[in-house]
């Protein structure tokens, strides 16, 4: 069974995760990671948005990423997993990764009697025709990085300040229709998580 190591980053800024993203993929490991954390604000831009440059001196600032997708809002409130995984170790196709992810969210909201959606050309999940979650990943040279953001409790004010993913959607809050102890949702999502790579 392929080890998977897990760390609570907790707060951190986007550049510095990044790094210790980059740094982690270079060094080849033969184990799973991921990671549970959530950003300082930021506007992070995927390698698919054309109309939306970085910017560094706003508040938040935009930065360009290298994961796919379009533009999409980070800040407190929202959880984010990021995915550093062996993918020759996977017990799946490397091309059925988000799909597995989103699949093993959406496990877990049904679990909690949540009504949703998994829109796989637009990846994420919605509640209402709103997003609550999404993905956006990148792989090099066998290993994926970047991952999932769910939105628990984050300023919504800030993030619907933009077409999220470039959708003309707005992004919605889980706490807006259900109530969660945050600490079993966080277990529950890590376990399956745990199950869908070592399955």
């Amino acid at each position: 069974m392929m080890d998977i190591d897990f760390q609570n980053k907790g707060i951190i800024d986007f550049d510095e995760a990044y790094s210790e993203m980059m740094n982690l993929i270079s060094s080849k490991p033969k184990h799973h990671s991921i990671w549970f954390l959530e950003h300082t604000p930021v506007f992070t831009i995927g390698i698919s948005e054309k109309t939306i440059h970085e910017d560094r001196s706003k508040q938040p600032p935009f930065i360009k990423t290298d994961r796919g997708g379009k533009t999409t809002y980070h800040g407190p409130g929202q959880w984010i997993f990021y995915f550093m995984l062996n993918l020759k170790s996977l017990p799946f196709p490397p091309s059925e990764l988000t799909k597995n992810i989103l699949k093993t969210v959406s496990g877990v909201l049904t679990d909690l009697d949540l009504g949703h959606q998994i829109n796989n050309a637009d990846p994420g999940i919605f509640i209402s025709g709103k997003k609550v979650a999404s993905i956006g990943m990148r792989i090099k040279k066998n290993y994926s990085y970047h991952g999932l953001s769910i939105n628990i409790n984050t300023d919504l004010s800030t993030f619907n300040s933009i077409k999220p993913c470039g959708l003309d959607v707005e992004a919605c809050n889980l706490e807006d229709y259900i109530n969660i102890n945050q600490e079993e949702f966080k277990n529950s999502l890590i376990d399956n998580f745990v199950k869908l790579l070592t399955k």
